[in-house]
């Protein structure tokens, strides 16, 4: 009669299901901490972009007595504030539409609300008012 002989070099079922949910478990932890982690990284650069906007704001009206009213959007047709602030947005990737409304703010003759939205989820943005 002959023996068989086993080859137990490979994983069994039970290894490989708990292998499975391991990685399953690790996969649940990670991927939330990683979405809250670029959500933060957006609105951080939106932040940025939106306060050097403002410098800039400010600088064009020391230099003409008035604010600068626009949008940039690198999609859209409507981009007055490079031509008239000779600013262009840092590490955003196109991915945010930046508004400036100028105009009088109750006892101040003239102020600014810079919004900026990131494109792809409208709820994330940040705003600068002066």
């Amino acid at each position: 009669m002959m023996n068989k002989v086993y080859n137990s070099q490979g994983w069994t079922l039970m290894e490989l299901m708990i292998t499975v949910a391991i990685v399953g478990v690790l996969t649940a932890i990670a991927v939330p901490t990683y979405n809250s982690y670029t959500e933060t990284a957006t609105v951080s650069t939106a932040q940025s972009n939106a306060e050097q906007l403002a410098i800039f704001e400010d600088n064009y009206f020391y230099e003409n007595g008035t604010f600068l009213a626009g949008t940039y959007d690198p999609d859209g047709d409507v981009a007055t504030l490079p031509n008239g602030l000779d600013w262009k947005p840092s590490g955003d990737n196109d991915l945010f539409k930046y508004v400036v409304a100028a105009g009088a703010c109750g006892n101040i003759s003239s102020c600014y609300t810079i919004t900026v939205t990131y494109k792809p989820d409208p709820t994330l943005s940040a705003v600068v008012e002066k």
